[in-house]
């Protein structure tokens, strides 16, 4: 230490000394055990009530039918219908809903007369707005709706029988531009993309008696 007379100060000569850098830090691989409790615990997920349950799980019969029954009692209060689903939550419960509407929706159930005219009447009104006409239709969507005018009940649709020179046009355009059925459909009289695409599996087949389905030739 050295003390300066004049200005009482004190001055500390700086001592050196060797010192040891910090390494930098390694982050260590996980192991196969740590790596499986990790993708375990991203797909869990646990409910309200603390149940914890696998996110793939599937639903089982009871489930489906208590989700539906606590969700008209609880008007849809997703809260209160998941205590009465252990290791559901909320949006497992919601999406299977939406889900169980959609299949509702999707009714495969034949139509009906009165449904046919309503159709007609409401293409009349609508035209092409085909989500405005199934809100007229409960249980079809727009696509049944959609479907079932376009390839069974427009009136202008073509009914007669197929001629020769329609199935060699299908073949042809097949042949061109591949299973394109609303395009060839323009090329012909008034058929349906529906009607063109079960001439072609079915009744030209048919025709050939025994060969080889034009389909596999033309695909080899």
């Amino acid at each position: 230490m050295f003390i300066n007379p004049i200005n009482s100060m004190f001055f500390c000569l700086p001592y050196f000394y060797s010192f040891q850098l910090p390494q930098p830090l390694v982050k260590e691989e996980a192991s196969d055990t740590e790596k499986e409790q990790t993708v375990d615990n991203i797909q869990e997920q646990t409910n309200a009530s603390g149940i914890v349950r696998g996110k793939g799980q599937l639903w089982s019969k009871e489930e489906v039918d208590n989700l539906v029954k606590y969700y008209k009692q609880y008007h849809g209060d997703w809260k209160k219908v998941i205590k009465h689903l252990k290791g559901r939550n909320i949006s497992q419960c919601s999406q299977k809903f939406r889900k169980l509407q959609d299949q509702d929706k999707r009714t495969k159930r034949k139509w009906s007369s009165m449904e046919d005219k309503i159709l007609l009447e409401s293409y009349e009104q609508h035209g092409r707005q085909w989500i405005k006409i199934a809100e007229k239709l409960p249980g079809r969507t727009s696509k049944q709706v959609r479907d079932r005018y376009v390839n069974q009940i427009n009136p202008i649709l073509n009914h007669q029988e197929w001629s020769e020179e329609e199935d060699q046009i299908i073949m042809k355009q097949f042949q061109q531009n591949g299973p394109h059925w609303a395009q060839i459909a323009k090329q012909l009289n008034n058929r349906s993309e529906n009607q063109v695409k079960n001439r072609f599996y079915y009744t030209i087949h048919k025709k050939y008696n025994g060969e080889l389905h034009p389909y596999l030739k033309i695909q080899n």
